[in-house]
């Protein structure tokens, strides 16, 4: 997939520094005005808007408000630039559903920055049809959540807000994320109710299905999990009767290198992760695609800040 880049801005050197600093990764289609850019997004898919929030005519955020009344393109992210962002305007961007500002000054001084949350932002842009409005508007604010709890740099900080939006959005029983290394795991997050636990629930790399996904390197969801022939801890999910399960492999891939193997992660990624849902309401396709595309992809991001942190 080739991802398009929308920038607006009056001012040409920022569209130059832009192009400059997207070109290998991304096509940038520009616009000097919000009608040019309305334009562009009635003949274009776009993935990403970058907007400034000072220009003649429209501004940035009277464009933000007028693309969210868009069903077409309402969806579509957008990264708002400016240079001093005042309190009042950056909660009416959030508000309006802006991921983030970017200051302009980064281009200069932090292009890998840039880069980072343009990446993120793409990568986190998951859209399932078939979510009621309550799971919509809360897997949106996790995307933000966890948008800026990564910008912060903190990787057991982003496992911590990822395990709990999911909590929220899917109301599981029972959630656990664990790091895979060396044939080995380790626990870094548990989320359940009542505090409900498996007795060996800090290591899974015993368990049959952990042997199984390194193989496979496939998501997969049972709402039998009793009988079937994956599934962790089934003693654990009889005694607590929780027969439905989701089960999420995270692998050791980038949000560049995922975006440039258009979102497929490699045959050859080794397992880096691993996330499993446990409840007693089975569970639907819709939620098995939503929260298999949400750990695929934003196990990138948890990567990378892995990576960062060990270097």
């Amino acid at each position: 997939m080739n991802y398009k880049v929308l920038v607006i801005d009056d001012d040409e050197p920022i569209h130059f520094m832009i192009k400059n600093l997207l070109k290998n990764e991304f096509t940038v289609l520009n616009a000097h005005n919000v009608q040019e850019a309305i334009d562009i997004l009635s003949e274009k898919d776009v993935n990403l808007i970058l907007s400034d929030i000072h220009m003649p005519g429209i501004s940035g955020l009277e464009f933000l408000e007028s693309i969210r009344l868009d069903e077409k393109k309402k969806k579509i992210p957008v990264l708002i630039m400016t240079n001093l962002p005042t309190v009042e305007k950056e909660q009416k961007a959030y508000d309006l559903g802006a991921a983030d500002f970017i200051k302009k000054e980064l281009l200069n001084n932090d292009r890998e920055r840039v880069l980072e949350i343009i990446r993120m932002k793409i990568v986190t842009d998951i859209r399932i049809t078939g979510l009621d409005e309550d799971q919509s508007k809360k897997k949106d604010r996790l995307v933000m959540k966890l948008m800026e709890t990564a910008i912060s740099g903190s990787f057991s900080d982003t496992v911590e807000t990822l395990g709990n939006g999911l909590n929220e959005i899917i109301s599981n029983k029972f959630t656990g994320f664990w790091m895979v290394q060396n044939d080995q795991s380790k626990l870094l997050y548990l989320g359940s109710k009542n505090s409900i636990k498996p007795d060996n629930v800090t290591d899974i790399s015993g368990q049959k299905s952990f042997e199984l996904l390194k193989e496979t390197k496939e998501a997969y969801m049972t709402n039998h999990v009793f009988n079937d022939e994956q599934g962790f801890f089934v003693d654990f999910s009889k005694k607590e009767d929780l027969p439905a399960e989701i089960t999420v492999p995270l692998f050791a891939i980038s949000e560049r290198e995922l975006l440039m193997n258009n979102m497929n992660v490699p045959a050859d990624a080794p397992m880096f992760g691993l996330l499993l849902m446990k409840r007693s309401v089975l569970f639907s396709s819709t939620e098995f695609e939503l929260v298999s595309r949400l750990i695929k992809q934003s196990g990138s991001i948890l990567y990378r800040l892995y990576k960062k942190a060990n270097s």
